[in-house]
C-alpha cells in the first residue's frame, strides 16, 4: 500500500501546553542485558494529556564492529578478521512520556523513538514555543499513545565513548534492540507494567539504525513494527552531502573541544528544511542551530544500509517528506507508486509494507509548518501496527 498526504494548512494553530515540574530519583531493577539496576533521574512533567520522565537506562552491547569506520556496509558483508568485538555497557539517556487517560488508549504498546544525525531526543518534542505545536510525544499522548524518546549512544546525554569509532550502526542497533525487549521484560519505571507490543520510529540515522537491526536480526528483532522517516535507498553517491559537515571541537571548541575529532556536526542546518522558507519558522531554524548535537563520522562514512532485509517480518512504513532536499530531490518521489516499487525490494517479508510521501514536508518532518501531516500518519501507523 501507499499513501500521500495532502498539504496542511500553515494558518491553523496548535496550543501548547504549559506544566510545572518536579526532581526525585527511585531505583528499578532491571535484567536482559540491561545492567543489574537503574538509578533514575526523574523529572516529572505534568499537562492536560500527558506525564513525562527523564531517566537514564545502563545497557550492555557485545557485538562485533568494523575495524574501520568507513566500512560503507557497517560490517554486515565483512570478513571476521575484519570486525572486532565491542563489550561495553552505555548509560542511555530516554524521556518516558504517559498518557494521564485511565487507561491509556493502547496500554500494550510503546512507541521507542529515534533521532537523527546531530539531534537528540528533542527532536520528538522541540521546547520551543510558537504558534503551533511541534512535539510528536504531546501529540501522541492526546491520543493515547505511551512513548520513549532516546538520545543514542555518543550523543547528548547518553554515554559518548572517547573513541567515536566504538559508536557504529552496529553498537546503538544493538543498544536499541536491548532496550525493546527491556521494555517488554521489566517495568520501566514502578507502577508501570511492562508493555506487550514495541513499535519503533526512526527518523534520518535513526531509521538506518533501526534497518541496520532488522537486517542483522531478523525474525528475532523484539520489534512489532518498524516507521522508517527521512531515510530511503537511493543509489551510491547520488546523495547530497551536507553541507557545513565538520570536527565537532572545531566547530565549537568551548562545548566540544575535548572530543575525539570524529565526532563531527554541521554548521548550516538548511538541507533539513524546504527550500522554500515560507515552510517552515526561522525560529525554529535558529533553534534548531542551537540545540545542534554531534554524531560519529561512521554514520557518513557508512552511509545509507542498502543491504536486504531479507528475515525481517513485522510490519514496516516509510514516511518522506515531498520537499525532502535530499533523498526527494529531483522529483523521485513524485510518483508515490514506483517509490513504494523500490523500496519493497527491500524488505520482502514484511508482513506489512507502506509507503508514504507527506507533501510539503522537508527532511526534519516534524520541524516545520506541516508537521501535523506527518504526525496523523505516525499515529494511524502504530495503532495499525499495535493491533496485528
Amino acid at each position: 500500500m501507499h499513501y500521500e498526504l495532502s498539504y496542511c494548512s500553515i494558518k491553523r494553530l496548535c496550543a501548547l501546553r504549559r506544566s510545572d515540574s518536579h526532581d526525585k530519583y527511585a531505583p528499578l531493577s532491571s535484567s536482559d542485558g540491561i545492567g543489574c539496576q537503574i538509578f533514575l533521574n526523574i523529572h516529572l512533567v505534568s499537562g492536560q494529556s500527558c506525564s513525562c520522565s527523564s531517566l537514564i537506562i545502563p545497557v550492555h552491547v557485545d557485538v562485533l564492529i568494523p575495524k574501520d569506520p568507513a566500512d560503507s556496509f557497517g560490517g554486515l558483508k565483512s570478513n571476521a578478521s575484519d570486525l572486532r568485538r565491542l563489550n561495553e555497557t552505555y548509560d542511555v539517556f530516554g524521556v518516558l512520556c504517559r498518557p494521564n487517560t485511565a487507561p491509556p488508549g493502547n496500554p500494550d504498546a510503546i512507541q521507542l523513538l529515534v533521532h537523527g544525525f546531530t539531534y537528540t531526543n528533542q527532536y520528538w518534542s522541540p521546547p520551543i514555543e510558537e504558534f503551533r505545536n511541534y512535539s510528536y510525544t504531546a501529540f501522541a499522548c492526546d491520543r493515547g499513545l505511551s512513548s520513549l524518546a532516546i538520545d543514542l549512544v555518543g550523543v547528548g546525554l547518553s554515554s559518548r565513548p572517547t573513541n567515536a569509532s566504538d559508536v557504529q550502526y552496529a553498537t546503538n542497533a544493538a543498544v536499541l534492540s536491548q532496550l525493546a525487549r527491556h521494555l517488554k521484560t521489566v517495568p520501566i519505571l514502578p507502577r508501570i507494567q511492562p508493555f506487550k507490543k514495541v513499535i519503533a520510529i526512526g527518523h534520518s540515522a535513526g531509521s538506518a539504525t533501526l534497518t541496520y537491526g532488522a537486517i542483522a536480526e531478523g525474525r528475532q528483532s523484539p520489534f512489532d513494527g518498524l516507521i522508517l522517516t527521512g531515510n530511503l535507498n537511493i543509489p551510491p553517491g547520488t546523495l547530497p552531502g551536507l553541507p557545513g559537515v565538520m570536527s565537532a571541537r572545531d566547530d565549537t571548541p568551548l562545548r566540544w573541544g575535548g572530543l575525539d575529532p570524529d565526532y563531527i556536526t554541521t554548521n548550516n542546518r538548511s538541507l533539513f528544511y524546504p527550500a522554500n522558507p515560507t515552510c517552515f519558522s526561522p525560529r525554529m531554524l535558529t533553534f534548531d542551530a542551537f540545540t545542534k548535537d554531534v554524531g560519529p563520522i561512521s554514520s557518513q562514512l557508512q552511509g545509507s544500509v542498502t543491504t536486504l532485509a531479507s528475515e525481517y517480518s513485522g510490519p514496516v512504513a516509510k514516511v518522506a517528506g515531498s520537499e525532502d532536499q535530499g533523498f526527494c530531490a529531483a522529483e523521485k518521489c513524485v510518483d508515490v507508486a514506483a517509490l513504494y516499487a523500490r523500496e519493497h525490494v527491500f524488505w520482502p517479508e514484511a508482513q506489512i509494507f507502506e509507503v508514504v510521501v507527506a507533501q510539503g514536508s522537508g527532511h526534519d518532518l516534524n520541524l516545520d509548518f506541516f508537521a501535523k501531516g506527518p504526525f496523523n500518519t505516525f499515529v494511524r501507523l502504530v495503532e495499525q501496527f499495535a493491533g496485528l
